[in-house]
């Protein structure tokens, strides 16, 4: 006995299964492509934030620093986050802060503006030093003497916020010109 033979498709239903599957070809092979696509546009669209604006960093309360006393200093310790990374806790910079009003305090960056090394604040003379050339800062952060700084400290912005509490917005300057110009 031989099998019975099954009809052949009508050539309507041929087409119908050849544009189902070239339907389904293009919608899955959109779908492979959206997410690539998708995240190539959020790069583009969406740059590194650990560069450009200024890094707000609690550091303080202003009950802590005298008034009109000497500079205090601070690591400025931060969570920092790219496009695609959060990098974990770790110091940024340091600053020395300075409380001269009630309400009022002024922020330097713990660089010498000469060379990028570090200023200490000596309070025998009342004056910051930098070791690496013998530069020296007022406590107002201007340039004393002869000095090879090309400008004062670098002042940062900073908040009081509610509470007391002692925002800095943190940021890098280039060294060794006179113009004081983020790195960021």
């Amino acid at each position: 006995m031989s099998s019975p033979e099954k009809p052949s498709p009508s050539g309507d239903a041929a087409s119908r299964r050849e544009f189902l599957k070239s339907a389904a070809c293009v919608a899955l092979g959109t779908c492979a492509l959206a997410a690539p696509i998708g995240a190539a546009v959020i790069v583009l669209a969406h740059p590194l934030k650990s560069r450009g604006a200024p890094l707000p960093v609690m550091l303080t309360m202003v009950s802590s620093l005298a008034l009109n006393g000497p500079p205090k200093f601070f690591q400025v310790v931060t969570e920092r986050r790219d496009a695609w990374t959060k990098f974990p806790a770790n110091a940024i910079g340091a600053v020395f802060l300075r409380r001269v009003g009630e309400e009022e305090v002024v922020a330097f960056n713990a660089s010498c503006p000469h060379l990028g090394c570090a200023v200490e604040f000596r309070k025998e003379r009342e004056l910051f030093f930098c070791p690496c050339h013998n530069s020296e800062f007022k406590k107002t952060g201007e340039v004393r003497g002869k000095s090879p700084s090309r400008r004062g400290l670098d002042t940062l912005r900073v908040e009081i916020r509610e509470g007391g509490e002692v925002w800095v917005y943190f940021e890098n300057f280039k060294s060794g010109i006179a113009e004081k110009i983020s790195t960021a």
